[in-house]
């Protein structure tokens, strides 16, 4: 009975985790990067070969917003939670929101305050660059590797330009040059992060930090009758 008890309480729990999980519109690999654990680890619970453990059980119910006990119920809930990725791309567009807020408010500031001030445009030229700051951060958390390298990219070519609008002297075209020297470098460093050639460097690494942590074997001197 036990055995069977148990049976009936993973099967149950693999149903909940995703039956919740599809509701809130996320995929396994997303789902356990929420909870620190491996997309393995979210699939082996949604077969049911494991359980998860009571504080991770906690953690999926606030996730889905629904109560632990509800995710050790055969009756689903309707999850009162908005879809995560909903939510993170809401507060995204808040936050980008919020720079140019700021960037009309100097910019108002400046043309009330002093009429004759050259060039006020400039706060909304400055506002390119740190929105892609902004952006940068919150897609490194939240979004897909591609639209980090695309704003790292977006925020070296408009700093270029906001230095060279800002500082209208003669050469100052040149930053453009280094634009171009660092937008290399982004592209070297975005395939070498997407490739194998990282965790193949770090198990060769690994590998010879072993091989010098071995203690050194005496070996035998070679008898004289070896000795042609």
């Amino acid at each position: 009975m036990i055995e069977r008890d148990d049976e009936k309480v993973k099967r149950t729990v693999a149903s909940n985790i995703a039956h919740y999980r599809k509701e809130c519109n996320l995929t396994q690999d997303e789902l356990a990067e929420m909870i620190f654990y491996s997309g393995k680890s979210v699939s082996k619970w949604e077969r049911g070969d494991g359980l998860p453990d009571v504080c991770v059980l906690v953690a999926l119910a606030n996730i889905f917003g629904v109560t632990p006990n509800d995710m050790l119920s055969e009756k689903h809930k309707i999850a009162h939670h908005a879809q995560p990725q909903l939510k993170r791309n809401i507060i995204t567009l808040m936050s980008l929101s919020l720079v140019w807020l700021i960037a009309t408010m100097v910019y108002v500031f400046i043309r009330l305050g002093s009429p004759q001030a050259e060039r006020p445009w400039l706060a909304f030229i400055i506002a390119i660059p740190v929105m892609f700051i902004v952006a940068i951060v919150l897609t490194s958390l939240w979004h897909p590797k591609p639209l980090v390298f695309l704003c790292i990219s977006a925020l070296v070519w408009s700093l270029a330009a906001a230095i060279h609008l800002c500082f209208p002297i003669e050469g100052m075209f040149l930053v453009y040059v280094i634009a171009a020297v660092l937008q290399l470098l982004i592209i070297l460093w975005y395939l070498l992060v997407n490739t194998n050639l990282l965790s193949g460097f770090g198990k060769l690494k690994k590998r010879s930090a072993d091989k010098a942590g071995e203690p050194a074997q005496d070996i035998p001197p070679k008898s004289d009758e070896s000795i042609e």
